[in-house]
């Protein structure tokens, strides 16, 4: 359902004739995806005992590390060389081959009869949508806003009434006994905080690459390609070290790692040689490498195999809402503070709504600078570059205080051992059937 439902959404964004019409079909793939990836890591727990699903789960984080680095890469290039369209186009054909290989993939089911927990699911999803919406418009239309408080007001009420429901709920879709265990909420936090670093890194290096140093999308992609080696590399130190040291150590100096790696980001210059971000970036992706399988595997652990779906659907909550996040603060950062050294710098030296425009986006500086006399104009191209340069080192800075904080959720949430055997359903959460009817007991 989910590969269907992604496949036609994608076909309808190659054809869409305007921004709102893309945008719904991009968050109609989105449902699509949300069906699919939680089925992923189910179905690799039905598959692989214990002892072997380390290994397995570090292949699917390196297959996952590649296509989204591969992706930017092979989407410049369709974009620069076919059109935007073709992006779309791509996924139809690769759906289709994933239809086709389901054939020979082992079915795997929840034994257990279970009814669909619709209020739990409209809460949650309407408190997580109103919270991220609160982040992503912060920056713009005020953070202490009506408009922006009220979002989080609502927000918050929602996920105060999702945690009431599943609390009385027969069949929760999130058990609140999980977010006792330390192994299922420490490794759910490391990773969101990891993504919302890695999510800000990418979004200010792709626009460097392209607006600050005039590359193509293509090359831009190209560019980030490090991170996807060093990451499979670090996978696989992963899966071999992981059950001798532990998911606290493996997380802990996965996060060193890729603090060191963002601090050598913060070297970048206008006029850096790819050396300095390539360096970064290699470092950047061997410490996620080292962090993602390992908190996916401790988290899919947490759970019973019956409760996989939820484990998996919980880990790729945490990326999904670390991303949003990423793009929302450490954008709402970069965003700032190079629209106060442009509106600073320029004060004076050209028109006020030329500033005002600069000041919005780097994107603007060549219709800016085409107004112009060309000295002024060369003053303002600099200034303005290196205004995104120093607000996107205040951004990665700002990024490697965040992925301190994982750090420390490291040192208080993960366990010291990984689990050598998979966590057991409790025999309260097994309700009996009676006369087919799910959740009614012979007592009833």
């Amino acid at each position: 359902m989910g590969l269907i439902v992604f496949g036609a959404a994608s076909l309808a964004a190659s054809f869409a004739q305007d921004t709102n019409t893309l945008i719904a079909m991009r968050g109609l793939q989105g449902v699509g995806a949300a069906f699919m990836l939680p089925a992923t890591l189910s179905i690799i727990s039905n598959v692989f005992e214990r002892q072997e699903r380390a290994k397995a789960i570090a292949i699917w984080a390196m297959v996952g590390a590649l296509a989204a680095v591969a992706g930017p890469a092979l989407g410049g290039f369709l974009v620069d060389e076919v059109g935007w369209e073709a992006v779309f186009w791509l996924h139809i054909p690769v759906v289709a081959l994933i239809l086709a290989g389901l054939r020979i993939v082992p079915e795997s089911k929840d034994s257990r009869e279970r009814t669909l927990d619709v209020p739990g699911a409209v809460l949650v999803t309407g408190g997580l949508l109103t919270a991220v919406y609160g982040i992503i418009q912060g920056g713009e239309a005020g953070w202490l806003s009506a408009e922006i408080l009220g979002a989080f007001a609502i927000g918050g009420v929602l996920l105060a009434a999702f945690a009431l429901v599943e609390a009385r709920s027969a069949y929760p879709m999130l058990p609140l006994r999980y977010l006792k265990q330390a192994d299922f909420t420490g490794p759910f936090f490391v990773m969101m905080v990891l993504i919302l670093a890695m999510a800000g890194v990418f979004f200010f290096l792709t626009q460097y690459f392209q607006l600050v140093q005039g590359r193509t999308a293509l090359t831009a992609g190209l560019f980030i390609m490090p991170v996807a080696g060093t990451m499979m590399i670090g996978a696989g130190m992963a899966s071999k070290f992981g059950p001798k040291f532990g998911p606290k150590v493996m997380t802990i100096a996965g996060g060193l790692v890729v603090m060191a790696g963002m601090g050598a980001l913060t070297q970048i210059q206008v006029d850096s040689s790819y050396a300095i971000p390539a360096i970064g970036l290699a470092l950047f992706g061997l410490g996620m490498g080292l962090v993602m399988p390992t908190e996916t595997d401790t988290i899919m652990a947490a759970v019973p195999v019956e409760d996989a779906g939820l484990g998996s659907a919980m880990n790729d909550t945490s990326r999904e809402f670390g991303l949003a996040l990423g793009v929302a603060v450490l954008g709402s950062v970069v965003t700032g503070v190079y629209r106060d050294r442009v509106t600073s710098g320029l004060e004076g030296l050209v028109p006020a709504d030329a500033v005002a425009t600069l000041g919005d986006s780097l994107g603007s500086l060549n219709a800016v600078a085409s107004q112009l006399p060309a000295d002024v104009a060369q003053t303002v191209a600099t200034l303005a570059n290196e205004s995104f340069v120093d607000a996107m080192s205040v951004g990665i800075l700002a990024g490697m205080g965040i992925v301190a904080l994982s750090v420390v959720i490291a040192l208080v949430a993960m366990p010291s051992k990984m689990r050598e055997s998979q966590a057991e359903l409790e025999e309260d959460a097994v309700k009996p059937v009676v006369a087919g009817i799910p959740g009614m007991s012979p007592a009833d």
